[in-house]
């Protein structure tokens, strides 16, 4: 089993653990909302593009209020029941960093911060995600920001032209891989070092 399907697999016990009413990391979403979004975005991708384009929101807003007027089981095990046929051959692409960070969400919603262990494999998969998800969140930044990780090469983002000139104002962030894909995309319950000067790191703006 791909690690993208045993999140998925896990993901869904959780979901059904939790029940409908649990708060996630994502901000206004309960479980429902969350479960709702999942099954939205392959079942319906063509309902979901305000996920990315805000013209398009409402409609997104009002399918996804439409999915959770069906019973909660239902939704999470239609999700959980795998990908449709034309989603089967981009499943890595589009899912591996989706199912961990929403695993994470919900693991994560009662406050505790709980790091688990993977692979170097599943590291590089993470960290690839953390390269390409900071470039997005982190384009504005003023101050080049240096993704960290032990055991995998660091990677920098941002940054305006001539803010480094002596080549040491920079917000390092040091964490797992999962960890720093996390922090990228705005999440704050992580385990992370953040080290650079107050005025700099406050400049820092993750922007999904």
């Amino acid at each position: 089993m791909s690690f993208q399907q045993k999140e998925r697999e896990q993901l869904a016990q959780l979901l059904l653990d939790r029940g409908p009413d649990a708060t996630t990391l994502c901000e206004g979403w309960t479980t429902a909302d969350l479960a709702a979004h999942l099954y939205l975005r392959e079942r319906k991708p063509y309902l979901a593009g305000g996920y990315f384009i805000s013209a398009l929101s409402e409609l997104t807003q009002n399918a996804q209020s439409a999915v959770k007027q069906r019973p909660y089981t239902e939704v999470v095990g239609a999700w959980a029941a795998g990908p449709p046929l034309f989603i089967k051959p981009c499943d890595k692409a589009m899912n591996t960093s989706e199912h961990f960070i929403h695993h994470e969400d919900v693991r994560r919603g009662r406050g505790e911060v709980a790091p688990r262990e993977f692979s170097r494999a599943v590291e590089a998969d993470l960290m690839k995600a953390a390269r390409m998800m900071g470039q997005m969140a982190l384009s504005s930044s003023e101050v080049p920001v240096v993704l960290t990780p032990q055991n995998h090469p660091p990677v920098t983002l941002g940054g305006k032209r001539g803010v480094v000139a002596k080549g040491d104002r920079v917000v390092r962030v040091s964490g797992d891989p999962g960890e720093l894909l996390l922090w990228v995309t705005g999440r704050d319950a992580v385990q992370v070092d953040i080290d650079g000067a107050e005025a700099d790191i406050a400049k820092v703006k993750r922007r999904i």
